[in-house]
């Protein structure tokens, strides 16, 4: 077999430091703060996008030198061992260890001073979708700079999550080298680290010994489901022996992997490990999940029902990259799939190695893994190219067991036996106007809104469109049955000054909703629809853009002030005789409402959206199919709109609806905040169903951006969102919560507190 890369590397600092009282010092200390320069700021520039990019989009980045560069650093002329740690604003970090900085593909001629080298131990690139900057510079780590002594004592990223505290923290390697070499034989890792970095500005807030601070690594790789964060060893001494072949890794640690687990995001707490009879606090009770190969340092995710590992077997000496998958953290391990990676290699003497299974589904729904490549060194240094990672794909592996490793839904089953049947939308109640069913509402007082003789014989719930308005303070208002008890949830947030409206199933129970309110306000009620036994029309979701004013999809353009376009949501003929829509108002000229009805029909007095001039609001409109399988929107003023499908009401078919009493599933602000790494999507359990209906608020929320519901453990970010909010805002938006794997998904674009209610689920 070939020779593998050599990894040996003496990087100059700007400045040569010898060990010293003040280094010995600060290794003593119990963090050490330190800026990272150059970070850049939360929002990228316009048309960069957002979320995970797929294979072909990574490869394209890395393809060429300079990547991130900016106009005081170079960019990223490569590096190995690629991290990559999403930001709650939708950006992520990557990490790299020996990061060379240059932007051609001749690394010898990048510092004028004549030193042979233009690198960092750790520095990377802050990515907001197709758009990268560097971070770090010459002799300048991003993490541990100043504990970092030449190439004696320096510090390699492993992998890292967003903490309980809500900032980013990375596990570190403290790599030491007695003679002062660098990366080769004699650099051996020594203990574990935390580096606690702000989550918008990346300064380095802490960077302290972890926990478990051994020489085992545990952090190497974390996996954290909605209960515990899990974290993966590897002891990494692939210098532990001379030469240049397979012999140079310890081969008595590098095969095994031992697993630690801390609650969820809580990297501060002394861990457990899994040992011979189950979890203990006794690390040197702690035994294998996994023997493999002579090397087999695992990649690991999560993915509700199931863990998956990507590695590259043997590191730099083998060949392949093995897919594995378990019910549990702790196993069993069982191989999927395999590939070869031997034509990746980028010339006869090279190599690829350091497997990274990304934190997010490529486009395409599959997972997208990095593979770090390499050569002899001074054969990289003169062709950079050759020391850039590249990209693969791999399907999300089955569940061995289906939701095994999902946590059970907190709400009971309930009956599922109702179809929606939709009617014109009609307006009824309206406290603005005199003889209204209902009087304004008064914190602390209920109004009863009796809908008893318009119900159908077995309905179990209600289709509503709440508006509030003239409201005397933010506050919210609670739609429930006046038979059940007064349940913690919202339907719709007013806002002092503005007029906010929200979709809601309601449960009917006898036929009268209860109304109550934190604050003095007007609302106005419109029926849209029934879900009753009798109904033969089920839900089946779909996810589709049908209509954008803005690019002339669909074959609209912008709405002027009074103006109508008609949306084709199916085909004539077709057994849909409903759909469930997301109606978005972009850029209004001026405060109005936007009116959904099916074609064909005399256009109602009700309203769907209440824009606001120069605000982007959208909600979940519930509407019967009109002539040609089209709906008509009408708008009072100038606006741009946008509509997606999102489910479809056929006969004969798709899922029923079972009303629930109204249940508070997420509060962040209790300090739970059940998340998974793929964009950072908060997590709602919700097991075999086929879509919850839901309420989604955002609230405290830090930055104008909106919130996405979708399931995030088998599909890319979809690109759409449910709410849209502004800062320091709460807003509520309907949604239909369709789950993956057990558990449906909920992504902020920007740092916000999540609020979730459950008012039924179809199944």
């Amino acid at each position: 077999m070939s020779p593998r890369p050599s990894r040996t590397r003496r990087l100059p600092r700007a400045l040569t430091r010898p060990v010293s009282v003040m280094v010995a010092t600060v290794l003593a200390a119990s963090a050490v703060v330190l800026p990272v320069p150059g970070a850049s700021p939360a929002e990228a520039a316009p048309g960069c996008g957002r979320g995970g990019l797929s294979e072909a989009q990574l490869d394209a980045a890395f393809a060429a030198p300079g990547l991130g560069a900016t106009a005081t650093t170079q960019g990223f002329g490569g590096g190995d061992y690629p991290r990559a740690y999403p930001l709650p604003d939708g950006r992520v970090f990557w990490m790299f260890q020996d990061l060379h900085f240059s932007n051609d593909e001749n690394l010898l001629n990048d510092v004028p001073d004549g030193s042979p080298t233009n690198a960092a131990h750790n520095a990377g690139l802050i990515q907001q979708g197709t758009c990268f900057t560097i971070v770090g510079g010459r002799g300048r780590d991003v993490i541990g700079d100043a504990a970092t002594v030449d190439s004696r004592t320096w510090f390699w990223a492993m992998d890292g999550e967003i903490g309980i505290d809500g900032n980013l923290w990375i596990f570190m390697a403290e790599m030491h080298q007695p003679d002062g070499s660098g990366a080769g034989h004699g650099a051996l890792p020594v203990r574990t680290w935390i580096a606690i970095l702000d989550r918008t500005t990346l300064r380095q807030l802490s960077f302290a010994p972890a926990p478990d601070s051994s020489a085992r690594l545990y952090g190497w790789s974390i996996a954290s489901t909605d209960r515990w964060s899990y974290l993966y060893s590897h002891c990494y001494r692939q210098f532990a022996n001379p030469g240049n072949s397979i012999a140079q890794f310890d081969a008595t640690c590098m095969p095994h992997t031992y697993l630690a687990r801390v609650p969820k995001g809580d990297f501060t707490a002394t861990p457990e490990y899994w040992g011979a009879g189950g979890w203990t606090a006794n690390a040197g009770a702690a035994i294998p999940v996994r023997s493999r190969s002579v090397a087999h340092p695992m990649s690991v995710q999560w993915f509700g029902d199931v863990f998956v590992s990507v590695t590259k077997e043997d590191e730099w000496w083998g060949s392949r990259l093995v897919v594995e998958r378990a019910p549990a953290p702790q196993g069993p391990w069982t191989t999927v799939t395999s590939r070869s990676v031997l034509g990746d290699m980028k010339c006869s003497t090279c190599g690829n190695y350091g497997a990274s299974l990304l934190p997010w589904l490529g486009p395409d729904g599959r997972m997208v893994v990095a593979l770090s490549s390499g050569g002899d060194f001074d054969l990289w240094r003169r062709n950079a190219w050759l020391y850039r990672p590249t990209f693969h794909t791999f399907d999300v592996p089955s569940a061995p067991s289906p939701l095994a490793a999902a946590t059970p839904p907190a709400f009971p089953p309930g009956v599922a036996a109702a179809g929606f049947q939709p009617i014109d939308p009609v307006r009824v109640a309206d406290t603005r106007e005199p003889g209204s069913p209902v009087a304004t509402l008064q914190g602390g007082r209920t109004e009863v809104l009796d809908l008893r003789g318009r119900m159908p014989a077995g309905a179990t719930a209600v289709a509503l469109n709440l508006t509030t308005d003239r409201s005397a303070q933010d506050g919210w208002v609670r739609a429930f049955p006046c038979d059940a008890t007064e349940p913690p949830t919202s339907n719709v947030n007013p806002v002092a000054g503005r007029v906010v409206t929200n979709a809601a199933i309601v449960p009917v129970g006898d036929g009268r909703i209860c109304l109550t309110s934190l604050a003095t306000t007007d609302l106005v009620v419109d029926l849209n629809g029934w879900l009753t036994a009798s109904s033969d029309a089920g839900l089946v979701p779909v996810t589709r853009r049908l209509a954008d004013t803005r690019t002339g999809q669909g074959g609209v353009t912008r709405l002027d002030a009074g103006g109508v376009v008609e949306v084709e949501v199916t085909t004539p003929g077709s057994t849909t005789t409903a759909v469930a829509l997301g109606v978005t108002a972009v850029d209004p000229g001026a405060d109005g409402y936007v009116t959904a009805w099916p074609c064909g029909a005399t256009r109602p007095t009700v309203s769907n959206l209440n824009p606001e001039a120069g605000v982007t609001r959208p909600n979940l409109v519930n509407v019967r199919v009109g002539a040609a399988g089209r709906v008509c929107l009408f708008s009072l003023q100038p606006v741009d709109l946008v509509v997606d499908l999102l489910g479809e009401y056929r006969r004969g078919t798709g899922a029923r609806y079972a009303a629930l009493a109204p249940q508070r599933l997420v509060d962040t602000r209790d300090g739970l905040r059940p998340s998974h790494a793929s964009n950072l999507s908060d997590l709602v359990p919700l097991g075999q169903v086929a879509a919850a209906q839901v309420n989604l608020t955002a609230t405290r929320t830090e930055g104008p951006g909106y919130l996405t519901a979708y399931p995030c453990l088998t599909r890319a970010w979809p690109g759409t969102s449910n709410v849209n909010f502004s800062t320091a805002d709460t807003t509520a938006g309907a949604a239909l919560l369709a789950p993956s794997r057990g558990y449906g998904c909920v992504f902020s674009s920007t740092p916000t507190q999540l609020v979730v209610d459950l008012f039924g689920v179809w199944r």
